[in-house]
């Protein structure tokens, strides 16, 4: 039986991103939902005056932690082990929703068994297919499918990392975040989060009334530039789930799905130097992932 839910805490990690920050944090100020906790993980390079403001101005409700140390999984790890409530919300900080978003996922919270609810995910795009079922997981080629723009309510596999609520006893039973999927732009570390909470007993189910949009923002956050280091994560991140995630039979499957996706890259870009890169990086990508181990939630450190 579920403990009841007696407050929430929204965890949004940030990183150079101070404009889109402020306006989500408007927008989480303006929820209906009572008692409720922000908890703003940022580990920017330089203090923002217009972050500073809304944070003063709201300071009953928002703890903002500015922190010495880099990395999306282990900024996560460090919102959960900070939470002043036992519901935990995860955003990116370049997201908009309206004031029943945190209502929202309540009510799917408090469903038998429900340990993670996927939220569902608009862009200002347009383009997503509103049709597709949401959150599976293909173990044959180690892919998680989206679809989270879907209006539907149904069982699901894992969640996108910019719209998700966890219970924090199904945080402490997964282990949290698995920090060596930090690499590069954090591929697949909540797809992977999801998957050890279903192993630990607890139902995912996707719910289309938690929406967001999602701005996407050009800027900031866990972006790489380099193509070899992009490659590197990719091969890195999805051999660790291949390893964990599938049996081995699984395996030669997958693995030949990683190298269509590494060629693809070196197809797009072409130049010698950039296919030479996508080579280089994949292959040292699925070494250093093939014998990563996973690491347990780090609570980081503050400054």
């Amino acid at each position: 039986m579920h403990d009841p839910i007696t407050g929430v805490t929204v965890i949004v990690p940030t990183l150079n991103r101070g404009g889109f920050l402020v306006d989500c944090l408007r927008d989480l100020v303006a929820q209906t939902y009572r008692p409720l906790e922000i908890l703003v993980i940022d580990q920017s390079s330089e203090a923002d005056t217009s972050v500073d403001a809304i944070v003063r101005e709201h300071h009953n409700m928002i703890e903002h932690r500015r922190v010495n140390f880099r990395g999306l999984p282990r900024a996560r790890n460090f919102g959960w082990n900070h939470a002043r409530y036992d519901m935990l919300i995860y955003v990116d900080d370049d997201t908009r929703f309206g004031p029943d978003f945190v209502s929202s996922h309540v009510d799917a919270m408090k469903e038998p068994g429900v340990g993670l609810v996927a939220g569902a995910v608009d862009t200002i795009s347009g383009r997503v297919d509103a049709s597709a079922t949401p959150g599976v997981y293909r173990r044959w080629t180690a892919t998680p499918l989206r679809g989270f723009a879907a209006e539907i309510r149904r069982e699901a596999d894992h969640a996108a990392g910019c719209n998700f609520s966890v219970r924090r006893s199904a945080m402490e039973k997964a282990g949290g975040f698995d920090e060596r999927l930090s690499t590069g732009p954090a591929l697949y570390e909540e797809t992977d989060l999801c998957l050890r909470v279903k192993s630990a007993g607890y139902r995912i189910v996707f719910d289309g009334r938690a929406r967001l949009t999602h701005l996407v923002a050009p800027g900031g956050g866990c972006r790489v530039d380099k193509v070899r280091d992009y490659v590197k994560a990719l091969s890195h991140n999805r051999a660790m789930m291949i390893r964990r995630h599938g049996r081995w039979f699984h395996a030669p499957v997958a693995l030949g799905r990683l190298a269509g996706l590494g060629l693809s890259y070196a197809r797009h870009y072409r130049r010698p130097a950039a296919v030479v890169d996508c080579v280089v990086g994949g292959i040292l990508g699925l070494i250093e992932g093939g014998r990563d181990p996973f690491r347990q939630a780090d609570a980081g450190t503050s400054l």
